[in-house]
């Protein structure tokens, strides 16, 4: 095993540097968070099912309209989708996981729900005009890189519908050393990563000039191939977001705080909502 290699990938990586892997797109690892996803019980790839049932009602009921058209972003199996839908609403949902959108499709089939499954990056939509509400929940917005925010905006704002609202959650300021991960490491015969022999490696990092924490994966193979994550989470304040969403055309900005129970670092207190308007 080259020590000397492990050691430098292991290092602080550069602000916004890239892994050389792809969490959502292989296809072992795919089906282990759709897994996560679905199970109804905790908040680790989507929130709880209670939870996610209780943001549906909390989101509905801060649009003050009936019958909508929503484009779900970063939609998952989709959980909110299937709600959303229950309840009349027309639904257009977005994933970049194949894995999660075909057991989306498929539940959607089962249950005689009408949704539009897209596989896409939604980096590279192009509606316009055609929606009541966009919402990008379980704090996607904070993954994104500062070039690809804008572009998100942009594209959330042009697909609106003049009066459409947008919803999103962010990591907020607060509990900061309690939201930058351990360092770690965990020997497997087959598990989350891979389903042959690996070793793990986990290290959080903070670059407060950025305002963003970073998680740094290193698993390493039983033939030595190394593939590494490195997950970037921007957190906001409201002084901050607020002109941001505001350069980008958004209007009569609210923020809501303790929408989520206060159970963990990234419930409650430490996650702002905030819903914006398109003129």
């Amino acid at each position: 095993m080259n020590i000397e290699l492990i050691t430098k990938l292991a290092s602080k990586p550069q602000l916004y540097e890239k892994g050389n892997s792809v969490m959502w797109t292989d296809p072992y690892i795919s089906k282990q968070l759709l897994e996560l996803h679905i199970n109804p019980n905790h908040d680790i790839a989507s929130r709880s099912h209670e939870k996610i049932k209780n943001l549906a009602e909390w989101i509905l009921g801060n649009t003050g309209k009936e019958r909508m058209n929503i484009l779900d972003l970063g939609c998952g199996p989709g959980l909110y989708a299937e709600l959303l839908a229950q309840k009349g609403h027309s639904v257009t949902a977005i994933d970049f996981s194949e894995s999660s959108i075909q057991y989306a499709i498929s539940q959607a089939k089962e249950k005689q729900l009408k949704i539009e499954y897209m596989v896409q990056n939604y980096l590279d939509m192009n509606f316009e005009g055609q929606f009541d509400l966009v919402m990008l929940i379980y704090l996607d917005f904070c993954a994104l890189l500062p070039d690809e925010r804008d572009k998100v905006l942009e594209k959330i704002y042009k697909a609106l519908k003049k009066g459409g609202l947008f919803i999103c959650d962010v990591v907020n300021e607060k509990n900061l050393d309690k939201k930058i991960i351990a360092q770690s490491w965990e020997v497997q015969k087959t598990g989350f990563w891979k389903n042959t022999p690996y070793i793990a490696l986990a290290n959080g990092h903070h670059y407060p000039e950025a305002k963003v924490l970073a998680n740094h994966h290193i698993v390493i193979g039983e033939k030595e191939e190394v593939s590494t994550y490195i997950f970037w989470n921007h957190y906001y304040k409201k002084e901050e977001l607020v002109p941001i969403l505001k350069q980008k055309g958004f209007t009569d900005i609210k923020t809501y705080e303790n929408v989520l129970p206060d159970s963990d670092c990234w419930n409650g207190e430490n996650v702002t909502f905030y819903r914006s308007k398109k003129e």
